[in-house]
C-alpha cells in the first residue's frame, strides 16, 4: 500500500514540476506569436484576426500544438496575402517542427533567430519578398528536412553550413540572386532527393561531391552562370529522374557516364558550350522522355542507339554542329511530339519514315543541306502544327496530302529549290498562321482556297514564277499583317495594292528577300 501511495505522489510531484515549468515557457511562446502579428502590417483576409488573449493559442488560425504540452509545433499560413516582417522572436517556439508561410508578401531579411529551432523539420518561405542574406544559421537545424526559400530575392551566397543539415530531403533556392558557388560540401546531404537552384546567378563549378547523393532524384541548377565540366561522378546518381542544368556555360564534353543514370526521365543540357560527340551511351536511358542538347558545339552524327528510346516525346538536337545524315530509324521514336535537327550541318534526305510520328506536333530541319523531295505521305502526321524546312536544298512539288495536317500553324519552306504550285486544299487549315514558301521555285496561280485561311498573319510567296492576279478574295484575310509579293506584281500595277476586307488594309511593297522574316 505504501509502495503505491509513494507511486501517486511522484507521479504528482512530476506533473506539478511539469506545470510550473511549462507555465512561463507557453508565456513566451504567447508573446512570441503575438510579436508576429505585430509586425504583420497587412492582413486583408483576416488570418490573424482570431490570435487574441481571449482564446487559447492553440486554436488560432494556423497553429496547431503538442496535445500534452500546449507548446507551438506548427505555423501554417499559406497564401494569406499577407504583409511585413517575419518576427525574430519566433525564434523562442523551442519546439515548433513546421514554419510555412508560403504565397504571402513577407519582406525583409529571413531572421537568423529561426536557426534556434532545433525540432524544425520544415521551414517554408516561399513566393515572398524577402532580402538580404541566406542566413548561416539555419546550418544548426539538424532536423530539417524540407527547406524551401524559392521566388524571393536572397543575394549572398548560399553557407557552408548547410552541407551540416544532413536530414534535409529538398532544398528549394529558386528565383533568388544569390551569387558564388555550390558548396563543395554538398555531397553531405546523403538523404536529399530534390535539388532546385534555377534562376540565380551561382558560378564556378558543379561540386564532385554531387556524386554522394545517391537518393537524389532531381537536380535543376538550369540558368545561372555555372562552368567547367559535369562531373562523371554524377553517373553515380542512380535514382535520378531529373537532370536540368541548361542556360548556363558549362564546357567539355558531355560525360558517358550519364548512361548509368538509368532513372533519367528528363536531361536538359541545352544552351552550354558542350563539345565532342553525343554519347551513345545515352540510349541506356531507356526512359527517358526529354532529351534537349540544343544550344551547343556537338560535332558529331546522331548516334544510332538515340533511337532506342522509345518513350522520348521531345528530342532537340538543333544549333549545333551535327554531320552525317538523318537515320531511317527516327521513325521508330512513335511518342515524339517535337524534334528540332535545325541549324546543323546535316545532309541527304528526310527520312520518309519520319511520316511514322504520328505525335509529331512541331518538326523543324531548317538551316541544313537536305536534299530530295519532301515525304509524299507529309498528311500522316496529323498532329502536326509546325512545318519548318527552310534553307535546305529540298527539290520536287509540295505534296498535296499536307492539306491533312488540319492542325498546321506555321508551313516554312522558303530558300529551297521546291518546284510545282501551292497545293489546293490549305483553305482547310482553319489554325493557319504562317505561310513561307519563298524564295523557290514554284509556279502556277495562288490557289482561290488559300483565301479561306482567316487567320494567316504572314504570307510569303517571294521569289518564285507565279502568275495570275491576286483575286479580290484576298480582303478575306482579314488577320494578315505581313505579305511578302513576288516583284511581277509589283511591276504589274507600278504602285503598291491595297486589299480592304472587313477588318484588314494590307499593303502589298516589292520585297525580293524574305531573310528579316524568317527567324
Amino acid at each position: 500500500m505504501s509502495k503505491c501511495v509513494s507511486l501517486i505522489i511522484v507521479i504528482l510531484c512530476s506533473v506539478l514540476l511539469t506545470v510550473l515549468h511549462a507555465g512561463p515557457s507557453l508565456e513566451v511562446e504567447v508573446e512570441a506569436l503575438l510579436a508576429f502579428k505585430r509586425s504583420v502590417t497587412h492582413d486583408p483576409l483576416g488570418a490573424l484576426a482570431d490570435w487574441t488573449v481571449a482564446n487559447h493559442h492553440c486554436n488560432w488560425s494556423g497553429i496547431a500544438c503538442d496535445p500534452y504540452s500546449s507548446q507551438v509545433i506548427s505555423i501554417s499560413l499559406l497564401d494569406k496575402q499577407l504583409k511585413g516582417e517575419i518576427s525574430p522572436f519566433l525564434g523562442n517556439l523551442s519546439s515548433l517542427q513546421v514554419l510555412d508561410l508560403t504565397l504571402n508578401s513577407f519582406s525583409g531579411h529571413i531572421p537568423p533567430q529561426l536557426g534556434l529551432c532545433s525540432q524544425l523539420t520544415q521551414l517554408i518561405l516561399y513566393y515572398n519578398s524577402l532580402s538580404g542574406l541566406f542566413p548561416p544559421e539555419i546550418g544548426n537545424l539538424r532536423n530539417l528536412q524540407m527547406l524551401d526559400l524559392g521566388d524571393n530575392s536572397l543575394n549572398g551566397s548560399i553557407p557552408d553550413s548547410i552541407c551540416n543539415c544532413t536530414s534535409l530531403l529538398a532544398l528549394g533556392i529558386i528565383y533568388n540572386n544569390l551569387t558564388g558557388t555550390i558548396p563543395k560540401d554538398i555531397g553531405n546531404l546523403v538523404n536529399l532527393q530534390m535539388l532546385v537552384a534555377y534562376r540565380n546567378n551561382l558560378e564556378g563549378p558543379i561540386p564532385v561531391s554531387i556524386g554522394m547523393l545517391g537518393a537524389l532524384q532531381s537536380l535543376d541548377l538550369s540558368e545561372n552562370r555555372l562552368s567547367g565540366v559535369i562531373p562523371p561522378e554524377i553517373g553515380n546518381l542512380s535514382s535520378l529522374e531529373y537532370l536540368q542544368l541548361f542556360n548556363n556555360s558549362l564546357t567539355g564534353e558531355i560525360p558517358s557516364q550519364l548512361g548509368r543514370c538509368r532513372s533519367l526521365l528528363a536531361l536538359e543540357l541545352y544552351t552550354n558550350k558542350f563539345i565532342g560527340a553525343i554519347p551513345h551511351e545515352l540510349g541506356n536511358l531507356v526512359q527517358l522522355q526529354t532529351l534537349r542538347l540544343y544550344g551547343n558545339k556537338l560535332n558529331s552524327t546522331i548516334p544510332p542507339s538515340l533511337f532506342q528510346l522509345k518513350s522520348l516525346t521531345h528530342l532537340g538536337l538543333s544549333e549545333n554542329e551535327l554531320i552525317g545524315t538523318v537515320s531511317d530509324e527516327v521513325g521508330s521514336l512513335t511518342s515524339l511530339q517535337v524534334l528540332t535537327l535545325h541549324s546543323n550541318k546535316l545532309k541527304g534526305e528526310i527520312p520518309s519514315s519520319i511520316t511514322n510520328l504520328t505525335n509529331l506536333t512541331y518538326l523543324s530541319m531548317s538551316y541544313n543541306s537536305l536534299t530530295g523531295r519532301l515525304p509524299q505521305n507529309l498528311g500522316l502526321l496529323y498532329n502536326l502544327k509546325n512545318l519548318s524546312l527552310e534553307v535546305n536544298h529540298l527539290e520536287g512539288s509540295i505534296p498535296p496530302s499536307i492539306a491533312n495536317c488540319t492542325h498546321l500553324m506555321y508551313i516554312s519552306l522558303g530558300f529551297n529549290r521546291i518546284t510545282g504550285k501551292i497545293p489546293s486544299g490549305l483553305g482547310q487549315l482553319p489554325n493557319l498562321t504562317r505561310l513561307s514558301v519563298g524564295p523557290n521555285r514554284m509556279s502556277g496561280e495562288i490557289p482561290d482556297d488559300l483565301f479561306n485561311c482567316s487567320n494567316l498573319r504572314l504570307l510569303s510567296i517571294a521569289e518564285n514564277n507565279f502568275t495570275g492576279l491576286l483575286k479580290p478574295d484576298i480582303g478575306k484575310l482579314y488577320n494578315l499583317q505581313e505579305m511578302v509579293s513576288q516583284a511581277e506584281f509589283h511591276q504589274k500595277y507600278q504602285k503598291p495594292l491595297s486589299f480592304r476586307g472587313s477588318h484588314c488594309m494590307t499593303t502589298l511593297w516589292k520585297v525580293p528577300y524574305l531573310r528579316d522574316y524568317l527567324n
